[in-house]
């Protein structure tokens, strides 16, 4: 277990900037807050599940489809070697078909409309999600929508927490391969193709939530993700102890990145100990399956 440290003083005017990505220990940058745009947050009310029967109705009459999703220049992100799709004789900017749920987001601006599993796996392929995860992916799915569906007092909708889940590590595989911040690339792929901010927030925050760790309808999935996926070595659910100690085992290769390491582990033990109370559950004791928490 990591040895505590003690919590420096946090300064009441403003929040502090979120931390490189604090698991693999490279310090990959900052996201600047105030350049976030507004991703209508507060709102759990007009959420629902995409239904491409609702949603979607006219597209059996010949609607056509809407534009394709640009992507970076293949010289400059490396997709001709990674990417969903070839890129050779498309120019200097490539594109892909818009899925279903996009052209549902685009003819709705007003919902919040949340990826079913299918749409979720839909984007693993896109994004050439690595198998080993996308079984570390569905665990913390698991275990995230589990932790939400446990709490009474919730209004956030379980099937929202699932898929952020399935989505956290969506560029995982492509930071591996060209470097970068997977979770600031992978929020800013889901909020392109699902227009959900709270699901983009998830996948943003998910490695270290750069504020207190209040629970709230806003911040219970981002909480519940970012304690998941700390619970999840690999695709098997372990301690938070143990999860640390494998990644300081891999990753903790400088004081900066076992600092690091550090401070996201007792994040994860005050998340811990806030879901806990909010639940009146030991949530350490638990795992889950198919989106329940079980012993």
């Amino acid at each position: 277990m990591p040895a505590p440290r003690q919590n420096a003083p946090r300064e009441a005017e403003a929040p502090r900037r979120p931390q490189a990505d604090a698991q693999d220990g490279q310090g990959s940058g900052h996201v600047v807050l105030d350049s976030l745009p507004n991703l209508k947050l507060a709102a759990c009310a007009g959420m629902e599940i995409f239904d491409p029967r609702r949603h979607l109705p006219g597209e059996e009459a010949g609607i056509p489809e809407e534009p394709a999703v640009p992507l970076p220049p293949p010289a400059a992100s490396g997709l001709r070697s990674f990417g969903p799709i070839r890129t050779e004789g498309m120019g200097s900017m490539a594109s892909l078909p818009a899925l279903p749920l996009l052209r549902a987001v685009r003819a709705h601006p007003d919902l919040a409309l949340i990826p079913r599993e299918e749409d979720c796996l839909a984007l693993w392929e896109r994004y050439r999600m690595p198998e080993h995860i996308r079984r570390h992916s569905r665990s913390v799915a698991d275990l995230a929508a589990g932790i939400v569906r446990e709490d009474r007092r919730s209004g956030v909708d379980p099937r929202a927490v699932y898929a952020a889940g399935l989505l956290h590590d969506l560029a995982k595989g492509y930071c591996i391969v060209h470097g970068g911040n997977h979770a600031q690339m992978g929020a800013a792929w889901v909020m392109r193709e699902t227009g959900n901010g709270l699901l983009a927030q998830g996948v943003l925050f998910h490695v270290r939530w750069p504020w207190e760790e209040d629970l709230t309808d806003d911040t219970l999935l981002t909480m519940a993700i970012i304690y998941a996926d700390k619970r999840v070595l690999h695709d098997a659910y372990v301690s938070l102890d143990a999860r640390f100690n494998d990644l300081l085992a891999r990753y903790g290769t400088t004081e900066t990145a076992r600092a690091r390491i550090t401070s996201a582990y007792e994040q994860g033990k005050r998340i811990e100990a806030a879901l806990s109370e909010r639940l009146g559950v030991k949530v350490h004791e638990y795992t889950a399956h198919s989106g329940r928490l079980v012993r």
